[in-house]
């Protein structure tokens, strides 16, 4: 089994989020993941640079969570699952199979984002009876539970490991004002809660950090980290979804092959999502809990409604939508600025002796 012990040597995200965030552990499942594996050390390793996403939670005047996805280029997916604790938003991508799951929120406001993490620790082949992978705690904690405490309970005594190379952890926020980083520790889990009004985790142990002053926190994503937490503490008494997307538009990563390849905002007493594509904050789109739909919110010259189902909505139809929407709306300034000078014209030779 090749593992991961360095931190600036990682195999590409698509470990990440495949099968384990939509299915059950099974041992077919697992010799897949190890031949992927393999077949991916093969292709090439991803060497500093390759951890990504940056997440938050932020109660103020307005409680919004926010989230980052970083990934090399693929199909993203937007869809509404229905589960024991009601409807689900997921933002996914495609696997070659299926579509790994990445971050989400229920109809109950409680959201969930699954990031890497290095170092990586707690890594077994397969969990004991009293174990359970940090992956799974994401995607079942958005299916059955409404509040963080259930997560909580959900996990129970149970301790949370990591796939050998998949170093994962994950972000829980529900609107009563809970919200934790959960980890999987060397001998214990780890839990961070929220001290303060919000709450932040990019790709570094937030469990290793937790009595650090913000300038000593060291590790993948501290810079990140470190921008996210100074524009929310100094916009913290009125932030606002705007803010929210300047966040997610100043730890946007636009190099590398992991860039951003959309940015969420959360809104867990509306139910509603706000989407921007491939850093692009001047076309925001909404996605609603409570109608099963997704439609142009801010940017677009027309209107648009899709329904969202477990069946989801595709990024690429969304952006060919902005793409024919801008390029008519610039079609239609051209006839009318045309039409404004022919009459101008048509007027002067009225007017000439």
């Amino acid at each position: 089994m090749i593992k991961f012990k360095d931190p600036r040597l990682t195999i590409s995200q698509s470990m990440v989020f495949s099968t384990y965030a939509s299915f059950r552990y099974t041992g077919a499942m697992k010799r897949y993941v190890v031949l992927l594996s393999v077949c991916l050390f093969l292709v090439g390793i991803i060497v500093e640079g390759g951890l990504a996403c940056t997440s938050f939670a932020v109660y103020s005047s307005k409680i919004l969570y926010g989230m980052n996805f970083d990934y090399p280029p693929n199909e993203i997916r937007f869809s509404i699952e229905e589960h024991e604790a009601g409807a689900v938003f997921i933002g996914s991508f495609w696997m070659g199979e299926h579509y790994g799951r990445t971050v989400g929120m229920n109809e109950h406001g409680l959201f969930s984002s699954d990031q890497m993490v290095f170092p990586l620790r707690a890594d077994v082949e397969e969990p004991a009876e009293d174990e359970v992978y940090i992956w799974d705690a994401f995607y079942s904690g958005l299916q059955e539970c409404t509040a963080v405490d259930e997560v909580v309970d959900w996990i129970g005594d149970r301790r949370l490991v990591q796939y050998p190379t998949l170093p994962l952890h994950n972000l829980y926020a529900d609107p009563g004002g809970n919200a934790m980083v959960v980890e999987a520790g060397a001998s214990a889990n780890v839990i961070t809660e929220i001290n303060g009004a919000f709450l932040i985790m990019t790709n570094f142990h937030n469990g290793d950090f937790q009595v650090t002053e913000l300038g000593d926190i060291r590790g993948d994503g501290a810079g990140r980290y470190r921008t996210a937490y100074a524009y929310i503490d100094e916009h913290l008494e009125n932030f606002n979804i705007d803010h929210a997307f300047e966040v997610l538009r100043q730890t946007a990563q636009t190099s590398g092959d992991f860039k951003t390849r959309y940015s969420l905002v959360f809104d867990p007493e509306a139910r509603e999502v706000y989407i921007a594509l491939e850093r692009d904050y001047d076309h925001i789109w909404r996605a609603s809990l409570d109608t099963r739909t997704i439609e142009t919110f801010a940017g677009f010259t027309q209107g648009k409604i899709l329904p969202l189902d477990d069946e989801g909505v595709v990024t690429p139809m969304l952006q060919a939508f902005a793409a024919e929407k801008t390029d008519r709306s610039w079609i239609s300034s051209l006839l009318i600025l045309g039409g404004i000078l022919a009459i101008a014209a048509i007027m002067l030779l009225l007017r000439a002796p």
